[in-house]
């Protein structure tokens, strides 16, 4: 069976590589670029399952590579998640979100993403968009479809899913957090050893200049 295609646009080598680890497997064909420029030559000979964009890309930024996507015939039901940074108290704001529902995204999500479910609920937004595409009853978590008046596919799936990244990022900043501790204790240590070496040094350095005995021996 052919693996689905997933192009994933994203700047950052870390939150490239850590996509890459969570997309690639058995599931998905992932193919990984750093500029809208590289995307869009992509997007002209292939035509994937599902795309990531990083909002903040060098050249173009996610929201209108997500609506150039979207106005061709072609690319148009192709569902897009976007990746955006958090607003400064934490969360998604209204402003990012009106972005995205504008730019026609399927999905917004908060980066950094580290999300170990990434690959079950992009599996899910393909088939989701699959089905509508097929006039079929659309599954799982995923029923209100984009622009419905009860959810447009980024309140409603982005808001869950918004909610579980910040857990995910809170559990990243603890880590963090508990690896600068450790860093700060073993910079402790590392001072303390380096001023005992020194002390030690010193202590050479008097031995060897004290004069010699009449045997040679230090007195």
């Amino acid at each position: 069976m052919e693996r689905p295609a997933v192009l994933v646009a994203e700047p950052n080598q870390l939150q490239l590589q850590m996509i890459d680890l969570l997309l690639t497997a058995d599931d998905f064909d992932v193919t990984l670029v750093e500029t809208s420029e590289a995307a869009l030559a992509y997007l002209r000979e292939h035509t994937p399952a599902a795309a990531l964009l990083a909002t903040e890309l060098p050249d173009i930024d996610g929201f209108a590579l997500c609506q150039k996507l979207k106005v061709v015939g072609r690319l148009a039901r192709v569902p897009v998640v976007l990746l955006a940074h958090p607003a400064e108290g934490g969360g998604l704001d209204e402003s990012t979100r009106s972005r995205a529902r504008a730019a026609g995204a399927d999905l917004l999500l908060q980066r950094p993403l580290g999300d170990k479910n990434l690959r079950e609920r992009m599996l899910r937004l393909i088939r989701q968009t699959t089905a509508a595409t097929n006039g079929e009853p659309v599954p799982g978590d995923f029923e209100r479809a984009p622009g419905s008046a009860d959810g447009d596919g980024i309140g409603y799936a982005g808001a869950a899913l918004g909610a579980q990244a910040g857990s995910e990022l809170g559990r990243l900043r603890a880590e963090v957090a508990q690896l600068r501790g450790e860093n700060a204790s073993l910079q402790a240590r590392l001072t303390k050893y380096k001023d005992l070496a020194k002390n030690l040094q010193a202590q050479l350095d008097a031995e060897r200049k004290k004069p010699k005995g009449l045997f040679g021996r230090r007195s």
